[in-house]
């Protein structure tokens, strides 16, 4: 089919990355579901030329099944993305599609890239499929016009790009190395399996596989080479070998009988480049039901628990062989469209690795290079493995994928790479196998990824879920804590600022693409070893690459920025090896002497050798400054600071003394002797010279000293007092959430009505959700009732309490004396002053049952108030890129006749008069 009159529709590529600017659009017309690959689709179509400036005149193009598809001429920009607006088109019914007609003008012959982002669908040039979802790839224009072709399956809300770039000189070395490396890993020597139709899909058909290989490399792979395709099955025996062709749709009969119980196929396909090197690509389908599969592999396993007995009762390894079952188990449940190409390479490492841990589980450990001691997981003979722990913060079976160097050893240990994921589970083991991280570096790394829960931008649940993961990781392998690195795109790299933000001490360096840091505290990262890749025109671009290139020092951040670049094509930039191999050169800083330290949270404290123990009560933010030179000198600046830590000893400083200088005053401190100073607040003066009394500790008083802090807190439990818990400082009511978190209900109810209410409440508290392109976060705390827990599990747990009336909640009722605010049938006290009428609060104070933990108490008089009040119908978590809440970073949020307010206890005076009116 021939396109013409497109100079409306026409993108010119020169000197410069390009995007189409312009096309036509055709239809919405329904094609079958695989029509375009391989197969020609065109014929759907009345005529095999079409003036598509004449079809928009006319009101469409003629169809040959009758009717018409309409057209029309697309010009606006979406200013997110650079690309042509969509958004004008409805949501594609199934199997409908959209077709896009534009004309790109080579001003010179050269060799041309294309990245497009994941999900644009089917792209042919001159009458050629050259993608299909396939990823990015390159082929050789001559000069003059090309009519390019894009067939869309779904309307893309925002992520979508097509990055057309060619012989383009680049002056920024930087850049041109990680295009390069982009390049090799990404497009040359590949290719992509496509699947033309889902027989043999994952229900089991033994109908022909029907398949379409497709050069993502249409210059260094040849056209006219055989190809050659071995069969295997899922124990490696050989079944079959037969030749295939690039761009051919092509059929395999499978045989039944040879194939015997194998749940998969899998087609390994050899193929040569222009120099005659040898590459490999694995392909696998399923050939029997998932289900049965996994009921196999379930008796595999039974008869390996029999065998191994006590040996396997409680290792890692049965942990990581039920986690690979129950993600089988849970793809089985899966309908059949979210069950993608992705999902059988997860089925076949899955599968894989588990018959690896059977084989090897049944010789001696010694014998099994593959198996490291019995606490750890199984990995494959490339250090690669697939773990999962029970976490404790809702009981949920956490999965994180890790590589170790090929000689890894106990006896020494090894720099960390967190690859913060995008979205819950970004990278999985099929994604391992195929990058093969860290390859020809002169000093191999730990590379480790696992869920923050989804897209959390690095805070509240997401920070937990991080903190945890890393501490199992910690736990299980040889890291060394001086090189721990984090890196991510887009969310990921949110997470990776807000991390590094927060606790600056814990990590080297941080390599982030397209991500934002909290613009307030750039100033904690001052020491912090930085690699920044944006693109000019991603939408972040001024809070993502200006504010931190502008703040920080360059001597400790770098900055690339990709040209003509969107949000969504830096994603094809991450985890390159220059990216990763830039993280390895540092080490972390453990004593600069320069520190600059900002927070708002109570849970965010420690800058290297200053903490900051205690904010001023009314304040919602601190500051802490220091400066030391080489003969012991410092130099501190406190804002906002109640009570504050210098950490030092002779063993990171050689001196017998140091000097102080706060303000005017000068101390002196005994390193000798010491290595915690305490400084409190004696006056509550403003800036900017408060007065401290100094505290000298030993290093063995620091139990004492957490003992006391503990002591602290627990008089904050006293009714009377209005003292800000330390730690919820800042944190208000979501402070509940950063641990382990159990949601008790009453133990009966007044009515139906009553109970409905309060559960619809509980699942929304045990479910929260984020303000973000996916809601989704990956949790569920566990709902009880109160006569259905144990205190001494409450006091290993955050806790929320939910009541609609104190004398039903027998947990609550029991400690009623420790509870801040009364609550009863006709009305609420706080700090004295009786409210009457209908209302529905939450606050958050230190836990009856253990002074290290939360709870969080949501009391109303009034089920259907429940219904009303925000905050609890849906519970949206905010990220720490958007700074303090108005509502949720605050200790009390109050719902009645007067709407709702919030406020914190050290406010108790101010909340009096906005709950009078005045």
């Amino acid at each position: 089919m021939r396109f013409t009159h497109l100079e409306k529709a026409t993108t010119v590529l020169s000197d410069h990355p390009v995007r189409l600017r312009s096309a036509y659009a055709v239809g919405p017309v329904m094609l079958p579901e695989n029509c375009g690959v391989g197969r020609e689709w065109t014929s759907y179509f009345a005529h095999e030329e079409w003036n598509l400036e004449k079809a928009c005149d006319e009101e469409g193009v003629e169809l040959s099944a009758g009717g018409k598809a309409a057209c029309r001429l697309l010009t606006e920009l979406d200013p997110r993305t650079a690309e042509l607006n969509l958004g004008v088109f409805p949501p594609l019914a199934e199997q409908e599609r959209l077709l896009l007609v534009s004309n790109l003008r080579c001003m010179a012959a050269q060799e041309v890239i294309f990245r497009p982002f994941e999900g644009t669908g089917q792209i042919w040039i001159d009458g050629t499929l050259v993608y299909a979802e396939s990823g990015p790839f390159r082929l050789y224009l001559e000069e003059g016009d090309h009519t390019v072709v894009i067939i869309a399956a779904f309307i893309p809300e925002e992520a979508r790009s097509i990055r057309i770039s060619g012989n383009q000189v680049c002056d920024e070395p930087d850049v041109t190395e990680l295009q390069r490396e982009f390049v090799e890993r990404n497009i040359r020597f590949h290719m992509a399996w496509l699947e033309v139709e889902k027989s043999a899909g994952r229900e089991g058909e033994d109908s022909p596989i029907l398949f379409y290989l497709l050069r993502k490399d249409r210059i260094d792979l040849p056209l006219d080479q055989t190809l050659w395709v071995e069969v295997t099955n899922d124990e490696g025996m050989k079944l079959d070998r037969f030749p295939a062709h690039w761009e051919q749709e092509q059929s395999y009969d499978w045989d039944e009988e040879k194939a015997r119980n194998t749940g998969m196929l899998h087609f390994t396909v050899t193929y040569r480049d222009h120099e005659a090197v040898e590459h490999h690509f694995v392909y696998s389908a399923l050939v029997r039901p998932l289900s049965v599969v996994v009921e196999g592999l379930q008796e595999e396993y039974d008869r390996y628990i029999q065998a191994r007995a006590i040996d396997i009762l409680h290792s890692a390894q049965k942990i990581q062989i039920e986690g690979l079952l129950e993600e089988l188990k849970r793809l089985t449940d899966l309908p059949e469209d979210p069950f993608e190409i992705w999902d059988y390479r997860v089925v076949r490492e899955y599968i894989k690795l588990l018959k690896q841990i059977f084989t090897c589980g049944h010789a001696e450990q010694s014998h099994s290079p593959s198996l490291l001691q019995e606490e750890h997981i199984f990995l494959s003979n490339d250090g690669i493995g697939e773990g999962f722990f029970v976490s404790r913060l809702d009981n949920s079976l956490q999965r994180y994928t890790i590589q170790l160097p090929r000689s890894y050893s106990t006896d020494r240990q090894y720099p960390l790479i967190v690859l913060m994921p995008g979205k819950r589970y970004e990278l999985g083991l099929p994604d391992f196998q195929n990058r093969g991280f860290g390859q020809g570096w002169e000093e191999e790394a730990i590379f480790v990824t696992f869920s923050c829960r989804g897209v959390t931008l690095g805070s509240y649940i997401g920070e937990a879920a991080f903190l945890e993961a890393l501490d199992v990781i910690l736990q299980a392998y040889r890291v060394d804590e001086e090189r721990i690195y984090l890196t991510g795109y887009s969310n990921g790299a949110y997470a990776a600022w807000a991390m590094a933000q927060a606790y600056p001490s814990r990590f080297a360096a941080i390599a982030v693409i397209s991500g934002a840091p909290h613009p307030k505290h750039l100033i904690n990262l001052l020491n912090m070893p930085i690699l920044n890749v944006c693109g000019d025109q991603d939408y972040l671009f001024a809070q993502a690459y200006t504010a931190p290139v502008t703040e920080l020092p360059s001597d400790h951040f770098k900055g690339v920025v990709e040209r003509q670049s969107n949000h969504w094509d830096t994603h094809e930039l991450r985890l390159l090896d220059g990216v990763l191999g830039w993280l390895m050169q540092w080490k972390r800083d453990v004593v600069p002497q320069r520190i600059a330290y900002r927070t708002e949270r109570g849970r965010h404290n420690r800058a290297y050798w200053l903490e900051l123990t205690r904010m001023d009560e009314n304040e919602e933010y601190a500051e802490l400054y220091g400066e030391m030179s080489a003969t012991g000198e410092l130099d501190i600046e406190a804002v906002h600071a109640e009570e504050f830590i210098i950490h030092l000893s002779q063993e990171v400083m050689p001196l017998e003394l140091a000097q102080v200088r706060i303000g005017a005053r000068i101390f002196v401190l005994d390193l000798r002797e010491y290595s915690r100073f305490r400084f409190v607040k004696t006056h509550s003066h403003k800036r900017p010279s408060p007065e401290y009394r100094l505290i000298a500790e030993r290093e063995e008083e620091s139990s004492e000293c957490f003992s006391k802090e503990s002591d602290a807190k627990k008089e904050i439990v006293d009714s009377k007092s209005v003292g800000r818990n330390v730690l919820s400082h800042g944190m208000g009511v979501l402070d509940v959430y950063m641990d382990r978190l159990h949601i008790v209900l009453p133990s009966s109810y007044a009515t139906p009505e009553e109970e409905q209410a309060v559960r619809r409440t509980a699942n929304a508290l045990a479910s929260p959700r984020t303000a973000t392109w996916n809601p989704y976060i990956g949790v569920h705390y566990p709902v009880v009732s109160s006569n259905d827990i144990t205190e001494e599990a409450l006091a290993d747990s955050n806790v929320i309490c939910v009541t609609s009336g104190l004398s039903r909640h027998e947990l609550l009722q029991k400690h009623q004396a420790d509870l801040q605010i009364t609550c009863t049938e006709e009305g609420y006290t706080l700090g004295g002053d009786f409210t009457a009428g209908e209302y529905c609060l939450s606050y958050i104070q230190p836990s009856p049952w253990s002074a290290t933990q939360q709870m969080l108490v949501v009391a109303t008089n009034s089920p259907r108030m429940l219904g009303k009040n925000l905050f609890m119908r849906r519970l949206i978590m905010p990220g720490y890129f958007n700074g303090l809440h108005p509502y949720l970073n605050k200790e009390i949020i109050v719902y009645d006749s007067k709407g709702v307010r919030a406020f914190n206890f050290t406010s108790i005076r101010h909340a009096q008069q906005k709950l009078q009116g005045q």
